[in-house]
């Protein structure tokens, strides 16, 4: 349909009306374009390797998208240098819908850590789809700590200086840099040490290895509910649902520790705002669905949805906040 009215106004492009319909063409083309996107298979790259909540969320969505819109939906794992492989690679894909992704608040963090990535900025590199959820990390001990509270925390790091380090999931990660925040507020020096992902900074927690965590709800709620860790404090606006007795830092007069992280979709910029605008309808419908929250809440994962406009602000917020956070501690992954 589209080629045979490009071909009519050709024909006429000489005509006063045809410079009128030439005009409307755009419109009428970008319209089309939305209303039948899309026409085949749809890729969501997941810069992270398989397991975890961000590989859920993917792979529920994409199946519940793959229905609606009668075709097939591909997760691609594509995990590396902080997210950037995989986001830097739907960055360069063609800008038409077809290649999407799937990151977290590393997104706007990984850029700031890595001097080798200042030619990409995510703000200006991709086009915000929609804010799917957002979700709280956990400050937490192993039980052997005698401290059950983050002021307990402070006065038991003070007296024994150099005793107490804590982790999270990689240098640079959100963990890392509420601890940085921590530290900063309450006059702390504790050691920073990275891990290479969540599973072997909880095992080292639990065998005694490492005194205190910040992780997420995924790798803290089993081992927490078991015994195996305490909770001392949730950084996000709110408590989180799948840990409501634990404390958020705000609520005990922490400041800056209280940002809820954020899982969101993602398409190459220049995409027709049309086609990034039914996406992102299609995907808040999924979302709203309960047999997909249900699905995805023992993961400790809070619901959202947003338009892509909503969106762009917060990921320009938190790319500005978490830039002068960086640059502030002097933290480099290079």
């Amino acid at each position: 349909m589209i080629r045979k009215t490009t071909g009519l106004f050709k024909k006429v492009a000489l005509t006063g009306v045809a410079g009128i319909l030439g005009l409307a063409m755009p419109l009428a083309a970008g319209a089309s374009t939305a209303s039948e996107f899309p026409t085949g298979p749809v890729t969501i790259t997941l810069p992270f390797p398989p397991g975890g909540a961000t590989d859920l969320m993917a792979r529920v969505v994409g199946h519940r998208l793959s229905q609606t819109w009668g075709q097939p939906v591909i997760v691609d794992n594509k995990p590396g240098a902080g997210t950037l492989i995989g986001s830097e690679a739907v960055a360069r894909a063609k800008p038409d819908g077809y290649t999407l992704l799937l990151n977290v608040t590393s997104l706007v963090q990984a850029p700031h850590l890595r001097a080798s990535s200042t030619q990409f900025d995510p703000v200006t590199a991709l086009a915000p789809i929609t804010e799917a959820a957002g979700t709280a990390l956990i400050l937490v001990a192993n039980p052997s700590v005698p401290a059950n509270t983050p002021a307990e925390l402070v006065e038991l790091v003070k007296a024994n200086p150099g005793k107490y380090s804590y982790g999270s999931y990689g240098a640079g990660s959100s963990g890392h840099l509420y601890g940085h925040i921590f530290n900063e507020q309450t006059g702390l020096d504790m050691v920073h040490v990275a891990y290479r992902g969540e599973a072997p900074s909880v095992t080292d927690l639990i065998g005694g290895q490492i005194p205190l965590l910040i992780l997420s709800g995924v790798g803290a709620a089993p081992n927490i509910q078991s015994g195996k860790m305490k909770a001392l404090a949730v950084t996000s606006p709110q408590r989180s649902p799948i840990l409501p007795d634990v404390p958020t830092f705000g609520e005990l007069g922490y400041k800056g520790l209280s940002d809820s992280g954020w899982f969101g979709f993602f398409a190459p910029a220049g995409t027709p705002p049309e086609v990034v605008a039914k996406i992102s309808t299609d995907i808040n419908a999924i979302l709203a669905e309960p047999e997909v929250q249900e699905r995805l809440a023992p993961s400790g994962l809070v619901m959202k949805g947003s338009t892509p406009e909503e969106f762009a602000k917060v990921v320009k917020r938190d790319s500005d906040k978490w830039g002068a956070v960086i640059r502030q501690a002097g933290v480099s992954v290079d």
